[in-house]
């Protein structure tokens, strides 16, 4: 491994300002930017991380980083022959796994012959987990260098790192998530007051689960008015089914009114 311009402790800093300043919605540009600074700790030319159950970086995409004289990863040409066998190596119990030169070239298995194609010399899977559950797993791979080492201190300093973006990440989808909340809640305040008197009612008693005979039966209505007040509230909502009609009600608190007044 290369010489070290950090201690480990300094790289987990200088991880931790980057992505905890980062702009939310900028999370995934931030988080590239940053995993650079591991590949020069590590001595690695590429990164992969492979979401498979709690997290889902990029929208559940494969993400990856490459030193710029390495080739970036292409999914699709590794889709090919038996390379689910891979995706089942991603899943492994062993603290890591790792794969010599000699070891990819002889290999049956699609994917690690492909990597030893394009120029890879030494390749390692690590599977990650969060809070005693898997989610997913991450391999890097060097190019041109048949003598690359990792012991096990490497390894969990490795899954440290992946850990600490991890809990960043879930920082950042809980802040876009409130905000994209907060916004259509200032939405929904000036959409309320389109909403006549009874239409609020209507739209009261259809997030409690009530059908439309039973919503008129209640406010003494036919259910053909109240199908027509339904309508008539996806026109002033701007929204598209049922279920936005309901997420919408609950969203403001009107499926949990207990009663509902029947006069007319």
């Amino acid at each position: 491994m290369s010489a070290l311009k950090l201690s480990f402790e300094q790289l987990l800093m200088k991880q931790s300002t980057s992505l905890i300043n980062s702009d939310p919605k900028n999370f995934q540009t931030t988080w590239s930017e940053a995993s650079f600074d591991v590949l020069d700790w590590f001595g690695i030319d590429r990164l992969t991380l492979y979401p498979n159950s709690m997290v889902l970086l990029e929208e559940g995409k494969t993400c990856s980083v490459s030193k710029a004289h390495i080739p970036p990863v292409n999914i699709k040409s590794l889709v090919g022959g038996n390379y689910l066998d891979y995706l089942k190596l991603l899943k492994t119990n062993e603290t890591y796994l790792a794969f010599t030169s000699n070891e990819l070239v002889s290999s049956k298995n699609y994917v690690l012959k492909k990597l030893y194609k394009e120029g890879g010399r030494w390749h390692c899977i690590i599977p990650l987990q969060l809070f005693n559950q898997r989610w997913g797993a991450l391999s890097f791979t060097n190019f041109h260098d048949n003598d690359t080492t990792f012991d096990l201190e490497d390894i969990q300093r490795l899954k440290l790192v992946c850990e600490l973006w991890l809990c960043y990440w879930q920082h950042s989808t809980l802040a876009r998530t409130l905000k994209q909340n907060e916004n259509l809640l200032e939405d929904d305040s000036e959409k309320l007051l389109l909403l006549t008197k009874k239409q609020t009612k209507v739209l009261t008693l259809i997030a409690q689960g009530f059908s439309a005979k039973e919503c008129a039966d209640k406010l003494h209505l036919s259910s053909r008015t109240i199908e027509s007040h339904k309508y008539r509230m996806l026109g002033l909502l701007n929204l598209n089914s049922h279920n936005d009609l309901i997420q919408f009600a609950l969203r403001n608190g009107l499926g949990i009114a207990e009663n509902i007044h029947t006069t007319r």
